[in-house]
């Protein structure tokens, strides 16, 4: 090859060689979602990839992510909107669910509350959500808790159910009692879950014996509620003995 062909074919070779480099970069960088709201909101908008929409979601859960109070506000409003229509699938709307719980916005209560009503919800999203609503809901939202806690068949979202309660941390002594109750459980997981309970609702750290919080209940009608206050129901396969 000549000089002069040679010198043309570099001239070819470099916007070609520049391009190839371009594509390089630009296919290093596919999964770049950004470190702003508003770019982890186009993300969740615009993504065709759900793995990049779940990281997205995920993201746009941290509470020190906001300077602009509007800016979060618009974030919750769009994360309530994505998961009323539902057609994500389950783990995304269950990232969304634990998003909206952490940015404790208590406009999120009522579509929480849905998905906990909702006798279909897949447990994955119950999960999520009974933890949300004890950073998101009302104080007597505790007894929709409550009755997760006692009748649903899958340890983890009663466990869920038991961690909401104590982050609400309800007046209402038939809980307390119940909280109480569990302490005595078969299941060391849930014994331990009512007792963090306790200590949550009430400030005090009576062990994880029951009967020392039985004990304190019964002195104290302002830990577990006036005398004579009926719990609701609790399965039948309690029994008496100290929690891990």
């Amino acid at each position: 090859m000549d000089g002069a062909s040679l010198r043309q074919a570099r001239r070819i070779g470099l916007p070609a060689g520049l391009a190839l480099a371009a594509c390089a970069v630009l296919a290093g960088c596919s999964t770049y979602i950004g470190t702003t709201p508003k770019s982890f909101l186009r993300q969740v908008r615009t993504n065709p990839d759900p793995n990049i929409r779940y990281r997205a979601y995920a993201k746009l859960g941290a509470p020190d992510l906001y300077d602009d109070p509007a800016e979060k506000a618009e974030v919750v409003q769009t994360l309530i909107a994505k998961l009323q229509e539902g057609r994500e699938p389950v783990a995304i709307r269950a990232v969304m669910i634990r998003s909206l719980g952490d940015l404790g916005n208590h406009r999120a209560r009522d579509s929480i509350v849905r998905v906990l009503n909702d006798p279909n919800t897949e447990p994955i999203l119950k999960v999520e959500a009974c933890r949300a609503l004890g950073k998101v809901g009302r104080t007597e939202d505790a007894t929709i808790l409550a009755r997760i806690m006692t009748v649903d068949r899958l340890e983890d979202c009663r466990i869920a159910a038991i961690e909401g309660i104590g982050l609400l941390k309800p007046a209402d002594p038939r809980i307390a009692q119940m909280l109480i109750e569990g302490m005595d459980h078969d299941d060391p997981a849930i014994r331990l879950a009512c007792y963090r309970a306790l200590r949550k609702i009430t400030g005090k750290d009576l062990g994880s014996n029951s009967a020392d919080w039985r004990r304190a209940a019964q002195s104290q009608p302002g830990l577990s509620g006036q005398p004579g206050a009926a719990p609701p129901t609790q399965p039948s396969t309690a029994r008496t003995r100290p929690a891990p």
